[in-house]
């Protein structure tokens, strides 16, 4: 039997979606696909940006007694992930990347840009659309269900405000580890 020494399993091993072009091209396609009745003129990439990483996290966004809590752990979103204290600076890497995921959809085909009155707005295209909905993942509806929750919390935001929300929602804040907790409720012996 012959072994392949060129593969490299620590990178296989270390791969996250998060980290994926092709996955975060199709997860703004959703996000599109979700916001072209809300946004019929386009949207444009600071909003798109945001939209896109609170529905990706929606526990940035959710006070602590939204009833919403529970519905968004049922869909698999973790609400104590580690990476939840970093949120400003995973916001602007992913923020940065924004352009490259958008470069793959319009090469496809899949969005449109436009200039509506000299801002630069984005939007889906029937066959984006089209593609949108052959994506059926249960991360794809669990995301689709956040964008809806996103949409309805933010929509009515002017660019101003969402952009002053935002900057409190990013704060860097405590993520506090019970080091003491970690077994379970044992007592010391």
């Amino acid at each position: 039997m012959e072994t392949n020494t060129n593969f490299d399993w620590k990178k296989r091993l270390t791969f996250t979606p998060e980290d994926d072009l092709v996955f975060n091209s199709a997860r703004l396609l959703l996000l599109f696909d979700e916001l072209a009745t809300v946004c019929k003129k386009g949207i444009d990439i600071e909003r798109l940006s945001y939209y896109d990483f609170f529905a990706a996290n929606p526990y940035v966004i959710l006070a602590n007694d939204d009833p919403s809590r529970l519905d968004f752990e049922l869909e698999g979103f973790e609400p104590n992930k580690l990476e939840y204290s970093s949120s400003a600076q995973r916001y602007n890497s992913k923020r940065e990347s924004m352009k490259h995921y958008l470069a793959l959809l319009l090469a496809k085909g899949l969005i449109d840009v436009t200039n509506e009155e000299g801002k630069i707005v984005f939007s889906i295209t029937e066959r984006g659309s089209s593609v949108a909905n052959q994506i059926k993942t249960l991360y794809a509806i669990a995301y689709r269900k956040s964008v809806g929750y996103v949409i309805r919390q933010l929509k009515d935001y002017s660019d101003t405000k969402l952009w002053k929300v935002s900057r409190i929602w990013l704060e860097a804040k405590a993520f506090q580890i019970d080091l003491y907790n970690l077994g379970g409720d044992q007592q010391n012996e």
